[in-house]
């Protein structure tokens, strides 16, 4: 690994530069994820939570905020499926950042978008940072960890 002048990679100076050339990804490293997040928005708009349970790994863990995580394929399908049964979303995701680390990798996004409340039709616009973490299984990048927090505080009523 080669020296570097200036901040520290990691440190507050620099705190997004990964510390050595190995944590940067692939091209196609990056390709696949950036396919594989792509997928994931357009399960979210499709209302298809099958579909977001393929993008997902063997033990995944989902934390939404202001919620309990939700730990094991059984748990993370059943908080899709309420979801999909009381809002519809449509959001477009911007990607940050991805960085591999071996058979894991990470990706920071950003979302916005609106969703609608079902029972009420209500349209609620809304806005989220987001960190993925990665597995690759079997050769394939699947979702392993996602948790995601508002960034926009929700409009007064």
């Amino acid at each position: 690994m080669s020296r570097r002048r200036g901040p520290a990679a990691g440190s507050p100076q620099d705190p997004l530069k990964p510390i050595s050339s190995e944590t940067n990804p692939t091209k196609s490293v990056n390709q696949e994820i950036t396919n594989l997040l792509k997928a994931y928005e357009k399960a979210l708009n499709s209302h298809d939570p099958q579909a977001v349970m393929a993008l997902y790994g063997t033990d995944p863990i989902f934390i939404p905020q202001n919620a309990e995580a939700f730990i094991g394929r059984e748990a993370v399908q059943a908080r899709y499926q309420h979801g999909s049964q009381t809002i519809k979303v449509n959001v477009v995701f911007t990607i940050h950042e991805i960085v591999e680390m071996g058979d894991l990798a990470y990706g920071r996004t950003t979302s916005v978008g609106q969703q609608e409340v079902l029972a009420t039709h209500k349209i609620l616009q809304e806005a989220n940072n987001e960190l993925f973490i990665f597995r690759r299984e079997q050769g394939q990048w699947k979702i392993h960890r996602y948790m995601f927090a508002a960034s926009k505080p929700p409009a007064a009523n």
